[in-house]
């Protein structure tokens, strides 16, 4: 099983994170965390002076906060952050299809890249979309979040 994880810093990512981790360690496979740097943001952009440079700043910091999350509670499971630069649904989109990714898991403000990524997934085998709102009986951490997921596989078995 290869599990995708958009990665932005939000509190959904985390909890997608934090998820992605614990099912990974119950079922195999790997986790990839995926943080992409919307350049495009800043495309004729100079209202504030050296906005870009903060941005990539506040970036870097989100990517580091995934790795102390990796560390501390992926012991054990194989695990990596990638980092891209341009159209953060683009470079998801890209990734997931050039890495064969089998369950997607993604903030509430990606769910327009879930329909796109079973569309990719539909010329390789049939896929489920499921969405959940955090509860205690979803069985996903109750912290008031949305996980949307996408997989190749029975995500009822695996991951909820």
């Amino acid at each position: 099983m290869k599990v995708l994880i958009a990665y932005d810093g939000t509190l959904q990512a985390k909890v997608a994170l934090r998820y992605g981790l614990e099912k990974v360690k119950e079922n195999g496979g790997e986790l990839i965390a995926l943080h992409v740097f919307n350049r495009n943001l800043f495309i004729h952009y100079d209202a504030v002076p050296r906005v870009e440079e903060v941005a990539r700043r506040e970036s870097a910091r989100y990517v580091k906060e995934a790795e102390i999350i990796i560390r501390e509670e992926g012991k054990g499971v194989k695990a990596s952050i990638i980092m891209e630069e341009g159209d953060p649904e683009s470079e998801i989109l890209r990734y997931a299809e050039a890495e064969h990714i089998n369950v997607f898991l993604c903030p509430t403000h990606y769910r327009s890249i879930v329909k796109k990524f079973r569309k990719i997934l539909n010329d390789r085998v049939e896929t489920s979309i499921y969405f959940h709102k955090s509860s205690p009986s979803s069985g996903i951490p109750s912290d008031g979040v949305t996980i949307y997921a996408a997989s190749t596989l029975d995500v009822q078995k695996v991951i909820w």
